[in-house]
């Protein structure tokens, strides 16, 4: 008997369990740096967890780079709370939901600055943009559908006046 392997259902696991591997170590991150924060000892939070203290202490140096969760939201940037859902984490209203709410940073203008070099190096967008909706979308994390639903949204949240 021969067994018929799907290749879309192998590709969706893949990313599911990259989505799963990329959220763990920041979700590990986070904690240990919420045991640092409420007293805990580097020795003792490495002995808990069976790792060296200054593995411990080197996390800890790479935690100050990793931004908190804000209320409301399951992760810390549009491209987190996509792989949230990638990762079955959220489900697909949730994710919407989320990312039509999320308050995105207007995106640098780099037009000038493209005008005047044909092969302009640009600095990377600022996390909280727009932008990382759509690398979710091109990295498979949501679909055509929700990348719309999303962008409508947000182009409506736009439109409104601010009180």
């Amino acid at each position: 008997m021969t067994t018929t392997i799907n290749p879309e259902a192998a590709i969706t696991r893949a990313r599911r369990a990259l989505a799963q591997s990329d959220l763990g170590r920041l979700d590990y991150v986070r904690a240990l740096r919420s045991a640092a924060e409420a007293g805990l000892p580097q020795r003792e939070i490495a002995r808990a967890l069976h790792v060296t203290q200054p593995a411990v202490s080197q996390t800890l140096a790479k935690a100050k780079g990793v931004a908190e969760i804000p209320e409301g939201f399951s992760g810390a940037s549009p491209y987190e709370i996509a792989e949230r859902y990638a990762a079955g984490e959220i489900d697909r209203a949730e994710m919407i939901r989320q990312l039509s709410a999320w308050p995105y940073t207007k995106a640098p203008d780099h037009s000038e600055q493209l005008s005047k070099e044909w092969k302009a190096i640009l600095p990377p967008d600022r996390p909280g943009t727009f932008e990382e909706v759509g690398e979710a979308f091109d990295r498979g994390l949501i679909d055509a559908e929700a990348y719309d639903l999303i962008l409508e949204a947000s182009e409506d949240a736009e439109d409104t006046p601010e009180a």
